[in-house]
């Protein structure tokens, strides 16, 4: 488990790297934030010690301008000096002398004028600290949307990228959550990992130095808050990571239902299951609430939990330390106040620390399932060298061929030849597999055993663009897109001329019904074409085909649902599509395939029959049985 949550992090660091540069400057940033913040805290000191202490007689007559121009700002350069040599040790003791000499300038000058140069640098120090939260959150927010735009770029892709098999598996609702909530998610862990707990961590070490330059003895004390917080914080992200993970899950459950209630609405009404489905809806919410109750509750406890711990301590240290300025601990009033100041002030670094581990586990909850997605492999993959084709004449030759579901065979041992310009029809019973005969030509599928060979070559030696760009596939599950006819019709193509659109609605019989909507062509479907009937939806994914104009058509029940109006000028447009061209056509009603060149009857995924219209039915075989059966129910 831990190496997985490592892998995971390891390839989202991946997808931060093209915005390396841009986090480093958020993190510097981050660290100007930080030093800022500790040094306004350390200005507590002076303010006491060397600007409040001590009677106006006692100073020297000296400006405080000339005290920092002749002792100060000499030590400064030279201190910088010796840095930019990389002389570290060197540049360290002389930044140590010249604060010594600032402090000892504050003591000399008057008090007023020591008093007014301390306000003007704390006044520099917090718009200096301010103006580094807003570049911080400026620098992220170009990190984070990128990020989120390339996992979701990735992730689509990777999802098209999938063959037919996934989808059969998976569920829409879970693809949408993924996509959405989990991706989101990610957000929170991104700006959480980069930047913000290196500027919480920095928080707490320069808070923690000034604490200890204070007062070691009480620092000690604070530390022992610690412990007890890091046990805590750890045990919260555990359980915070387990429970995101299911709240996810039940997102996806509501997200699923959702969808499918929404694509079969016609079938909940008709049965009246409105409550049904409300109820199912509301068991599924109610899980999902009650799991995301948890993880908001859980989210909340660390923050306060760590809080309690810390102020718990605060009344500690402020009863020691106290007590140490009062009695002779050799503390000063300046020392305590710094050292409360910085104590206290590392209570919100600890606390933010512990929020930001929090969401950095929900964040690599949705990591785990983003990367689930990402892992899948496609069954149907591109050969390494892949043959760019441009056209088909002469066959497509099925060899030996056989698939299998899950070990389960559809197909055994098929051996088929379709010439250039063929129909070739395709019958039998549910289940003989005529659809996943089909599915194989264009590669939605490959065979378990045997071949597929178009023109001499093995189609999986085929680049799958050109295999497919040769091949229109019609269905009867019409696919369609909540856009314009013109769109649905030149899908992919907007910039297709109008008129070649019109040709090809023309040629699929639809072109009259188009022209008599009031914005015709530029007419909005609605989703899956639900303001059309089935029979124009039909036509609409023949036109789609024919203005593709493929060498081959594969049409896999493309009449079965329509009534006999419909279904005539469908197949009218089908005789449009095939003429001239090689086709697979899949029917259960014969009366659609009686033209077709040849006629290949399946059963139990074998090739039982084979011939013309006219010669299966004087053979007398299952396909006569099958042609009678229908025109007896006919009549």
């Amino acid at each position: 488990m831990a190496s997985g949550r490592a892998q995971s992090a390891w390839r989202l660091v991946g997808f931060v790297r093209p915005y390396s540069g841009t986090v480093v400057v958020a993190m510097l940033c981050a660290v100007v934030y930080a030093l800022s913040s500790g040094a306004s805290i350390g200005m507590i000191l002076p303010v006491f010690d060397d600007v409040l202490s001590g009677r106006e007689g006692d100073r020297t007559g000296r400006s405080i301008g000339a005290i920092l121009s002749e002792d100060v700002l000499p030590l400064a350069g030279s201190a910088f000096e010796r840095l930019a040599g990389f002389d570290l040790d060197g540049s360290v003791e002389a930044f140590s002398e010249t604060g010594a000499a600032a402090r000892a300038a504050l003591r000399e000058a008057p008090a007023r004028e020591a008093l007014a140069v301390v306000i003007a640098f704390i006044v520099v120090l917090i718009v200096l600290k301010n103006l580094a939260a807003v570049m911080q959150t400026f620098f992220l927010a170009r990190v984070e949307q990128g990020v989120l735009f390339d996992l979701r770029r990735v992730l689509f892709g990777h999802i098209l990228s999938l063959d037919l098999d996934y989808f059969a598996r998976s569920r829409t609702g879970e693809l949408l959550s993924r996509m959405t909530a989990d991706v989101d998610r990610l957000k929170g862990a991104i700006s959480e990992a980069m930047v913000n707990v290196a500027k919480q961590a920095i928080l707490l070490a320069v808070f923690m130095t000034i604490a200890l330059m204070a007062s070691w003895k009480l620092t000690l004390v604070t530390l022992a808050v610690l412990p007890p917080s890091a046990l805590a914080i750890g045990a919260l992200g555990k359980r915070l990571r387990r429970k995101s993970h299911r709240a996810q899950e039940k997102m996806a459950d509501f997200a699923s239902v959702l969808q499918e209630t929404s694509i079969g609405i016609r079938v909940v009404k008709a049965f009246s299951m409105e409550a049904f489905e409300q109820r199912r809806f509301d068991r599924i919410l109610r899980s999902h609430a009650r799991f995301e109750t948890t993880l908001q509750r859980l989210k909340a406890l660390a923050g306060p939990l760590t809080e309690i711990i810390g102020m718990g301590a605060s009344a500690l240290i402020f009863w020691y330390g106290g007590n140490e300025v009062l009695g002779k601990g050799g503390m000063t009033q300046g020392q305590f106040f710094v050292f409360l100041g910085a104590a206290l002030s590392m209570i919100d670094p600890v606390k933010d620390l512990s929020k930001s581990i929090t969401r950095i586990q929900a964040g690599m909850a949705s990591s785990d399932r983003i990367f689930a997605i990402l892992d899948e492999k496609p069954a149907v993959v591109e050969s390494a060298d892949p043959v760019d084709i441009s056209g088909f004449s002469d066959s497509i030759v099925f060899e030996g061929v056989s698939f299998a579901y899950d070990r389960e065979q559809v197909l055994h041992g098929i051996d088929l030849t379709v010439r250039a310009g063929e129909v070739v029809a395709l019958v039998g019973p549910s289940g003989a597999g005529k659809s996943t005969l089909a599915d194989l030509l264009p590669r939605f599928i490959d065979p378990t055993r045997g071949r597929i060979v178009m023109d001499g070559v093995d189609i999986r030696d085929m680049r799958l663009a050109s295999l497919r760009a040769l091949i229109g596939v019609v269905t009867q599950e019409t696919v369609l897109f909540n856009d314009t006819i013109r769109n649905n019709i030149a899908y992919g193509h907007a910039d297709l001329p109008l008129e070649r659109v019109r040709e090809a609605a023309a040629a699929a019989s639809i072109l009259d019904f188009i022209e008599e909507l009031p914005e015709g062509f530029e007419t909005i479907i609605g989703e899956r074409g639900v303001t059309l009937s089935g029979g124009q939806r039909q036509r609409l994914a023949i036109a789609r085909a024919i203005l593709k104009n493929p060498a081959i058509m594969v049409l896999d029940e493309a009449t079965s649902s329509l009534d006999t109006e419909s279904e005539r000028q469908v197949q009218r447009a089908i005789e449009t599509l095939v003429s001239g061209r090689t086709a697979l056509m899949i029917a259960h009603r014969l009366s659609t395939i009686r033209r077709a060149d040849r006629i290949v009857f399946l059963e139990a995924g074998r090739i039982v029959e084979t011939g013309t219209h006219e010669e299966l039915l004087a053979a007398g075989g299952r396909y006569r049985k099958l042609y009678d059966l229908q025109f007896s129910d006919a009549v």
